[in-house]
C-alpha cells in the first residue's frame, strides 16, 4: 500500500485517510498502535485504526449528534462533563451508547441550566450508574417502617402517602413527587427542603443499623440542587421512585456510567470537610438532614438529637420535645 500522509506531534496524530482527516488524540485507545503501524510501514492496518474516530463523527442518534467531536442537541452544541464521557465512550468503540444518550437526552428538559451543572457533580462523586433508558440510579436511607425520618406541613405532594406528621412512605414500588417549588434549588442552603438522594456511602449512614437502605431512581429532569456540604453526596429533587430495599445485602450498584470527578463549582461557604475536627456527636455528622425534606437549623433541633438512633435514650427524650416542638413549627421537612 502507498504511503498515507500523516502529521503527528507529541500529543496528536492526525492519518489522511481515503482523502479525509481523521485525528487521534494521546488518550486516544488506538493512538499508539496506530504510530506503531506508521513507523513499521504498515499502512494497511490504518484504515482499521481509524474506524473508531470515524464512528465519532459521524454519531447520531436521536437528537443527538457527534460531529468533529463535538456533541449537538437538536442543533446546539453542548458542554460538560457529561458530554466528555461521551465523546470518551465513543473513542473507545462503544457499542451501547443508549444509557448515557438517553440521559443528555432527559437532562434537555431540565428547566434549570444551574441543576444541569450540578447534577454532573452528584453523579460524579461515587459513580452512580445510569440506566438503558437514561434515568439516574440513586440511594436513600429510611426508617425501619419505611417512612421518611421527618416531614413538613408546607410541602405540596404530588404523588405519595403522607402521614398525620407529614412524613412520606417510601415502599418498594412508590413514585413520590412533590412540587417543584417545594425543593430548595439554592446549593448553599445545606440542610433545606426538597427530596433528597444519597450517594451509596451518604444513604448508608443515614439509615444507620435500624433504617432501610434503598435504591431509587430518579429522571436527571427533575434533578435540583446539590447542596455543597457533605462533600456533594446528596441531591435533592422533586420525584424519584423506590426501586429496591437492599438492606439486608448492603451493596453498593457496580455498573456506573461516570467516573469519580472533582466538584464542577465552587461554593461562596468555606467548608471544612476534615473529620478529624468534627464531634462524635455532631448533628451534621449525624445525617444532616438528608432525608426527604428538612428546613430545620441546628439551633431548632434539641440538643444531641440523633438521627441514626445511636443513643435511644438521648433519642427518645429528644424526640418527645421535638414532637412538641412540631405543634407550631411547620418547617420541618421530609
Amino acid at each position: 500500500m502507498n504511503k498515507v500522509p500523516y502529521i503527528q506531534s507529541e500529543n496528536s496524530l492526525t492519518i489522511f485517510w481515503e482523502g479525509k482527516p481523521y485525528t487521534l488524540r494521546k488518550d486516544h485507545p488506538n493512538f499508539h498502535n496506530a504510530k506503531k503501524a506508521i513507523l513499521d510501514g504498515e499502512y494497511d492496518r490504518l484504515g482499521d485504526l481509524v474506524d473508531i474516530a470515524k464512528s465519532v463523527e459521524d454519531f447520531v442518534e436521536g437528537d443527538i449528534e457527534v460531529k468533529d467531536e463535538v456533541v449537538y442537541y437538536k442543533g446546539h452544541r453542548l458542554h460538560g462533563v457529561v458530554v466528555d464521557k461521551l465523546i470518551e465512550m465513543l473513542r473507545a468503540g462503544a457499542k451501547d451508547s443508549a444509557p448515557i444518550v438517553n440521559f443528555i437526552t432527559r437532562l434537555q428538559a431540565n428547566p434549570s441550566a444551574n441543576s444541569v451543572a450540578e447534577l454532573y457533580t452528584f453523579l460524579g462523586y461515587k459513580s452512580l450508574p445510569t440506566t438503558p433508558e437514561g434515568l439516574c440510579l440513586g440511594y436513600k436511607g429510611v426508617q425501619g417502617d419505611y417512612w421518611s425520618s421527618t416531614g413538613n406541613a408546607d410541602t405540596i405532594v404530588v404523588q405519595g402517602q403522607t402521614n398525620e406528621r407529614h412524613q412520606i412512605l417510601n415502599e418498594v414500588g412508590a413514585t413520590i413527587e412533590v412540587a417543584r417549588r417545594c425543593v430548595d434549588d439554592n446549593k448553599d442552603n445545606h440542610c433545606s427542603f426538597g427530596l433528597h438522594v444519597g450517594s451509596y456511602d451518604y444513604a448508608n449512614d443515614w439509615a444507620g443499623e435500624s433504617g432501610r437502605l434503598l435504591v431509587v431512581e430518579f429522571d436527571p429532569a427533575d434533578a435540583v440542587s446539590v447542596p455543597t456540604d457533605c462533600d456533594f453526596q446528596k441531591l435533592r429533587v422533586s420525584k424519584y421512585r423506590v426501586v429496591s430495599d437492599i438492606t439486608d445485602t448492603r451493596k453498593e450498584l457496580n455498573k456506573p456510567v461516570y467516573e469519580a470527578n472533582k466538584p464542577i463549582y465552587g461554593s461562596d461557604d468555606d467548608i471544612n470537610f476534615d473529620e478529624d475536627e468534627e464531634d462524635e456527636n455532631d448533628w451534621v455528622d449525624q445525617g444532616e438532614c438528608d432525608d426527604e425534606e428538612c428546613d430545620v437549623e441546628k439551633s431548632d433541633l434539641p440538643w444531641g438529637y440523633n438521627y441514626l438512633g445511636d443513643d435511644t435514650e438521648k433519642s427518645d427524650l429528644a424526640q418527645d420535645e421535638l414532637d412538641l416542638n412540631n405543634q407550631s413549627n411547620h418547617d420541618l421537612d421530609e
